[in-house]
């Protein structure tokens, strides 16, 4: 091919490429303007909302009007407690729950319900349980982050897709207390509604309790599956991606990995405020943790938090040819405590000299390994990100059962398989089948 052929096709090259450019820039600023409308929409309609309470709180005149004014009023005061201070925090998985909690009291508003709930499933592979995406009435908060199990009337409409009316739910073999029980209420009647995209069940609304005391009929579920049909669509839309799940706190990916977890703090760390005054106290904490921080950086682990006089960090297992996995993170985490544990010497020896009384501080550290799970914790509108699972709570309590009278390296069962025979330890406490090991050093410089 000459110099013009190449030259040529070149151009048309270099053309699909910018044409493609132009096609994924336009479908996600498509995407990205869905997004903003439907934000936008749900804040005009929270606005307007609260525009209906406010008036009909002021012009309510009986008793029923007052309650139902009230009623707007609790709810637009917990939505407003859960929307995210700027229109950027929103994500995909917010705006879609907001909008099926929206649609889902309206109807419920309809049918003279007192509560409502839509509750979709658990989207861990091999669970049968079942989540509240959505939920209005006086145990709504309550609601937040519970399971309902496999086997109760929503879990039994789950799976056979056919709508179900209970006039007695305390007389239903099916029917669990559990809930109510947690809820501190009482449900008298209840009917609930599978959602159906197609053929595919992807949820199902319950309605509890009519206003005036009567029961749900034929003429109720005829209504509720043709007014919960809209609802049934953007419940599939939010069951269709974890990372909806993940977005409005209910749910926590697995992580790819298993993690040391390492855990370090002062022991008599307020001896420092008695000796100093309470500046000079905190310089010599954060000149511990800001030196303990740089040895776990420089050595491949990573911050997760700090926590008063001491910090929480994670060494993430990195597969390498001919390495047993998890020996690369423990092995890490081992280095950095030991590090860390010779630089608190040097730096207490600097306030020794400085003649500060601090004789009774020591660094007490902690490493388990495990299987560890990031999620999003607290109210919908201060949620932040944090590490759980069960090398985290080990890597804690071991930290805390340190001695305090000296500095010391304390490392759980797992991990001490990792590092023998390379690394000296010694049985701690007076039982070996605590599981916990005393870290000396390693046998052999590396």
């Amino acid at each position: 091919m000459g110099i013009v052929g190449i030259a040529q096709w070149g151009g048309i090259a270099g053309a699909c490429v910018l044409f493609l450019s132009s096609v994924v820039g336009a479908i996600w600023w498509l995407a990205k303007r869905d997004l903003e409308n439907r934000i936008g929409k749900m804040e005009a309609d929270c606005a307007k909302k609260l525009a209906t309470a406010e008036t009909r709180a002021a012009k309510a005149e009986t008793s029923a009007a007052r309650a139902e004014a009230d009623f707007d009023r609790r709810l637009l005061v917990e939505l407003r407690g859960r929307l995210p201070s700027s229109r950027e925090t929103f994500s995909r998985g917010q705006v879609l729950q907001q909008e099926i909690e929206t649609e889902l009291r309206y109807v419920m508003q309809g049918l003279g319900a007192t509560e409502s709930s839509v509750l979709v499933r658990d989207p861990d592979q091999g669970s049968e349980y079942l989540y509240f995406l959505a939920a209005h009435g006086p145990a709504a908060p309550r609601l937040r982050r519970a399971l309902v199990g496999p086997d109760s009337l929503a879990g039994k409409v789950l799976r056979q897709g056919k709508p179900l009316i209970v006039e007695n739910p305390y007389k239903n073999p099916d029917f669990s207390a559990v809930i109510d029980t947690k809820t501190e209420h009482v449900t008298r009647a209840m009917i609930t509604i599978p959602l159906c995209v197609g053929s595919a069940v992807v949820g199902v609304a319950q309605f509890l309790n009519k206003e005036n005391g009567n029961g749900f009929d034929g003429e109720d579920e005829r209504r509720l599956i043709a007014e919960t049909a809209s609802i049934g669509l953007k419940v599939s839309e939010f069951v269709r991606d974890t990372d909806n799940y993940v977005q409005v706190g209910l749910y926590a990916i697995h992580s790819p990995a298993d993690a040391a977890i390492l855990f370090c703090d002062l022991s008599s760390s307020s001896s420092l405020f008695k000796v100093l005054h309470e500046s000079g106290a905190v310089t010599c904490i954060n000149d511990y943790l800001s030196q303990v921080t740089d040895i776990v950086l420089s050595v491949g682990g990573s911050i997760d938090t700090y926590l008063g006089d001491g910090a929480m960090f994670r060494f993430v297992d990195t597969v390498l040819p001919n390495a047993e996995l998890g020996s690369i993170a423990v092995r890490s985490a081992a280095e950095a405590a030991l590090k860390a544990t010779a630089a608190f010497g040097r730096i207490k020896q600097s306030w020794l000299d400085s003649r500060w009384e601090a004789q009774h501080v020591f660094s007490r550290m902690g490493i388990a390994y495990g299987p560890f799970r990031e999620t999003l914790m607290g109210p919908e509108r201060y949620r932040e990100r944090v590490v759980l699972g069960a090398s985290v709570h080990r890597a804690a309590q071991i930290c805390d059962v340190a001695p305090r009278d000296r500095s010391v390296i304390l490392v759980d069962r797992n991990s001490a398989n990792f590092l023998r025979p390379d690394w000296k330890l010694s049985d701690f406490a007076s039982s070996p089948s605590l599981g916990v090991f005393e870290l000396m050093h390693p046998m052999t410089q590396r």
